[in-house]
């Protein structure tokens, strides 16, 4: 019961994460998606392999058992330097915005005039890397 619970849970994983990487995510709301999906396979995987240690356990299941943690395992870790490349482009993106904002203030035009663009700028800036800060756990 034990082998067939654990080839069952291998082979829907499987398609589960060929599913996943067949499907090119663009946003960052779907990579962050994909990585939670990522580290609850993993979890599943984990309770997964300690279902099948037990006494009575063969090689073979704890071997399989073993894959199925190593695929969840990867796919976790694909899936969260996505979100990392991700944060780290919003944040290359917000600092190009400000430092294009300061590079529009034109020789004649006072800073007041562009104070707030340049404000929102910051902000901006601040935002992506507060994003950042809270997907590191910071």
């Amino acid at each position: 019961m034990r082998r067939t619970t654990a080839v069952t849970t291998a082979v829907t994983m499987s398609l589960m994460l060929l599913g996943t990487a067949a499907c090119s995510s663009d946003t960052p709301e779907e990579n962050t998606e994909q990585a939670c999906a990522a580290a609850e396979q993993l979890n599943v995987a984990l309770d997964d392999f300690d279902t099948t240690v037990t006494p009575e356990a063969t090689v073979d299941e704890v071997s399989a058992a073993r894959d199925e943690v190593r695929q969840a395992w990867q796919e976790l870790g694909d899936a969260t330097a996505d979100v990392a490349e991700d944060r780290g482009q919003e944040l290359d993106d917000a600092w190009d915005g400000l430092q294009q904002a300061v590079d529009d203030v034109q020789g004649d035009e006072t800073v007041s005039d562009a104070a707030e663009s340049l404000k929102d700028e910051a902000a901006n800036v601040q935002d992506a890397r507060q994003a950042m800060a809270d997907e590191l756990g910071c």
